[in-house]
């Protein structure tokens, strides 16, 4: 009997040993989690902090930008790459935070928007995006379909075109727009674009509201061998490299250029509405960083003869 009592006893103070530990681990695990977490969120708070910042100094790129637009603006009826508006921003460091930020004149390219006028298709820029479309090596057809998730009706304009129809079957269904686009980067819901053809036309095209001219003081060649069928890309180069030394003052100074001899009569034949020299809509690109928390933003801006405004800001790659 006492045998078995020293047995008992022996187990009792082994129950209590372990209980003992296990109320000593669980209340370190308790400490340890209790500590990370509180690392963790003092962390997020940190970097709720520093992206908060980061957007403080983003309004004041943008500030600056605006400024720039609106001094640019004077004194001059055209809107060229030799002024001070197109000057990027260099990186600056206050306070431990860094800030960039550049301009794009959006009216170097071309206006999805402008493929519908009038609620009908406008053959002008019908050929002009064919012509880019081409360049890319993606099929031209591919117009009709961009018009038809434009315009405002649900009948497919031709073999390439698509209406809600088309899209309802689809694995994922969803309709047409039938509206102007918002953002270029619709194109990926447009039967027969992909993430592929995406990436090639994207330098090219802007979704702006209204019909607005391919500025040819800042378009790129291509986009401006597109304003006439012809234009070389190789003719189109040479007007890019000698209008930074005397910018276009007038479209008929475009139209006089010694490379566009043969696109004189085409491009003379063109409406106000396809080439200007003058530009109202540019894009806002700016980049700052506090800490761990990095903003990246891209803002369209409209120039009116007294202000300039935003019309909306997208956050990351454009």
């Amino acid at each position: 009997m006492d045998g078995v009592r020293t047995m008992n006893g022996s187990s009792q103070r082994g129950v209590a040993l372990i209980t003992a530990l296990l109320i000593v681990s669980l209340a370190t695990i308790t400490m340890v989690a209790m500590a990370t977490q509180q690392r963790i969120q003092a962390r997020y708070t940190a970097i709720l902090m520093d992206r908060d910042q980061s957007w403080q100094l983003i309004l004041g790129g943008e500030a600056w930008a605006r400024a720039i637009l609106r001094r640019s603006s004077s004194g001059e009826n055209w809107v060229s790459l030799d002024q001070q508006w197109a000057a990027k921003m260099p990186p600056m460091e206050v306070e431990g935070a860094t800030v960039s930020g550049w301009n794009e004149d959006m009216q170097a390219r071309f206006n999805l928007n402008n493929l519908i006028v009038g609620g009908k298709q406008d053959s002008v820029s019908m050929a002009m995006f064919e012509r880019l479309l081409d360049r890319l090596d993606l099929d031209p057809l591919l117009a009709t379909a961009v018009a038809d998730w434009i315009d405002a009706d649900d009948e497919p304009g031709g073999a390439m075109g698509g209406e809600s129809d088309v899209y309802s079957r689809l694995k994922f269904p969803y309709r047409a727009a039938n509206q102007p686009m918002l953002s270029a980067s619709e194109l990926m819901l447009v039967q027969g674009f992909d993430a592929k053809a995406w990436e090639k036309i994207k330098p090219y095209v802007v979704a702006l509201p209204g019909r607005t001219a391919i500025n040819v003081n800042t378009a790129p060649a291509l986009v401006l061998s597109i304003l006439a069928n012809t234009i070389a890309v190789g003719d189109a180069d040479e007007v890019v490299r000698t209008r930074f030394m005397e910018p276009f003052r007038n479209r008929a100074a475009f139209y006089d250029h010694p490379n566009l001899v043969q696109a004189k009569a085409e491009l003379q034949g063109l409406a106000e509405g396809y080439a200007d020299i003058t530009s109202v809509f540019f894009q806002v690109h700016a980049q700052a960083q506090v800490g761990r928390g990095k903003m990246v933003t891209h803002s369209l801006m409209q120039r009116t003869p007294t202000s300039v405004i935003v019309l909306r800001r997208t956050m990351g790659k454009p």
